[in-house]
C-alpha cells in the first residue's frame, strides 16, 4: 500500500544521509558538495485537534528521519505563535512555543510566514512569532530562518540569506491576500493578478537572485481546494523562474497541485504550484467510508525532495522526487504525518485500512498524470 515501497523509502533515506564532514546549516561558506537536498512541505496548520494533542512530537515521528537527514526543510507556518495568548483554531489561529518547537526539533529549519493567517493576532502576534522562532531555534541548538513578515516599518522586505553546506541561498516569501486588513504593510503582499504588484515583485527577484547560488520564492495564493492552478498563477510562477528564481514554492489551496520543471538557459527551474497541507486537522471528522470525498485531499500530501547541484555561475535543480504522505490518527488519537507504508504500524481498523488504500491509489494516479513513474 503506497506509492513509495518500504525498500524504496529506505534507499531514499540512505541517499539523504550527510557525508562525513558535511557542514551544518549556517556554518558558513566552503566548497560546495556535488548535490544539496532541499525538502519542501505544505502548510503546517494548528487546528484544535492538533494543538490539543498530548504529545506534539508524535505528529512528526514517522517522517522525522527524513526531515533530519536533508540539508534544509521548508514549511509554511500558517499560524501565529504568541505564547502570551490562548491557543486558538480557525478563523484566528494561535499556538504556543511548544507547538513550534516540536516542528523545529523534527527537522524544519526554514519557515514562510507570509500567508493569509499571518496577521491573525495583530502586530503583537507578528513580533511574538518571530521571537518564538528564535527561541525554538535556541532550544534545539539549531539555526532557523524565516521570511515574509517584518516587525517594524523601518525594515525592508529583502531575501533572507541561508548559508548551508557551502551554498548561499536566498529566500523570499509573499502572500496574495490576508484575512484581516493591516494598518500598514507588515506582511509582504503581492497579488499576482495586479500587474503593478506582480511587476514590482518580479523586479525585486531580478535584482536579488544573481547574488545567490540558489534563489527560492515562497508564494501563498490561489483558490482554496482547487486541484489545478489558475492559468494566471502559472504564468506568474514562470515569470518568477525566468526572472531568476530557481524554485517557486506554492501553497494556500490546502490540496496538492501539479508541478513542472521549466527549461531555462541557466538550467531547469522548479514550480511547485501547491504543496497542500503537511499537518492539519481538516480530515479529522471524515468517515473511513468517504475516501472519495473532496475533503480527503486535504489530508494527503507529498514531501518534495529536491536535489540541486552546482552549475556554471550558480546552482540548478537536478532532480525532483515526491514522497507521498498522509495525515492519520494514531492509537492515542493524535493526528500524525505518515508515509503510506508506515501506516502498517498504526494498527488501523479494516475500514481505515481500506480508506488509506483508496487514498494511496488516488494519489498514485495523480503522480502518474504529472509524469511520475512508480519506482517499484
Amino acid at each position: 500500500m503506497g506509492w513509495l515501497a518500504p525498500a524504496a523509502l529506505a534507499a531514499l533515506l540512505a541517499l539523504t544521509a550527510r557525508p562525513a564532514g558535511a557542514q551544518a546549516a549556517g556554518a558558513g561558506p566552503a566548497s560546495r558538495p556535488e548535490r544539496l537536498l532541499l525538502t519542501f512541505l505544505g502548510d503546517l496548520m494548528a487546528h484544535g485537534v492538533n494543538f490539543r494533542a498530548p504529545d506534539y512530537a508524535a505528529a512528526y515521528r514517522p517522517v522525522r528521519a527524513f526531515l533530519r537527514r536533508d540539508s534544509l526543510t521548508f514549511a509554511n507556518l500558517e499560524t501565529p505563535v504568541d505564547p502570551s495568548r490562548e491557543c486558538s483554531s480557525y478563523p484566528q489561529f494561535n499556538v504556543g512555543l511548544d507547538y513550534l518547537a516540536a516542528a523545529v526539533e523534527a527537522g524544519i529549519e526554514v519557515f514562510s510566514l507570509a500567508n493569509n493567517h499571518s496577521f491573525d493576532q495583530g502586530r503583537e502576534g507578528l513580533a511574538a512569532t518571530i521571537a518564538s522562532l528564535e527561541a525554538a531555534g535556541r532550544g534545539s541548538f539549531r539555526r532557523i530562518w524565516y521570511a515574509g513578515t517584518r516587525a517594524g516599518l523601518g525594515e525592508e522586505f529583502r531575501p533572507v540569506e541561508i548559508l548551508v553546506d557551502g551554498w548561499r541561498i536566498g529566500f523570499l516569501a509573499a502572500v496574495q491576500e490576508l484575512n484581516l486588513p493591516l494598518p500598514a504593510a507588515y506582511v509582504l503582499r503581492v497579488d499576482y493578478a495586479r500587474e503593478e504588484q506582480a511587476e514590482a515583485f518580479l523586479e525585486l527577484v531580478r535584482e536579488q537572485a544573481p547574488r545567490y547560488d540558489l534563489f527560492v520564492v515562497s508564494y501563498h495564493g490561489g483558490r482554496e481546494y482547487a486541484r489545478a492552478p489558475e492559468a494566471g498563477r502559472v504564468r506568474f510562477f514562470r515569470r518568477l523562474l525566468a526572472g531568476g528564481a530557481d524554485v517557486v514554492w506554492g501553497h494556500h489551496p490546502h490540496v496538492l497541485q501539479d508541478y513542472e520543471l521549466v527549461e531555462r538557459p541557466e538550467g531547469p527551474g522548479l514550480a511547485l504550484y501547491s504543496t497542500g497541507n503537511f499537518l492539519s486537522g481538516m480530515t479529522w471528522s471524515l468517515d473511513p467510508l468517504q475516501p472519495e470525498a473532496e475533503r480527503a485531499w486535504t489530508g494527503d500530501s507529498l514531501l518534495w525532495a529536491v536535489w540541486v547541484e552546482p552549475a556554471p555561475g550558480r546552482g540548478r535543480v537536478a532532480e525532483v522526487r515526491p514522497i507521498p504522505v498522509t495525515n492519520v490518527r494514531d492509537r492515542r488519537g493524535i493526528m500524525v504525518v505518515s508515509t503510506f507504508p508506515g501506516l502498517s504500524a498504526q494498527g488501523l481498523s479494516e475500514p481505515w485500512t481500506a480508506y488509506f488504500r483508496e487514498r494511496s491509489w488516488r494519489l498514485t494516479e495523480s503522480l502518474r498524470e504529472w509524469g511520475q513513474v512508480d519506482p517499484r
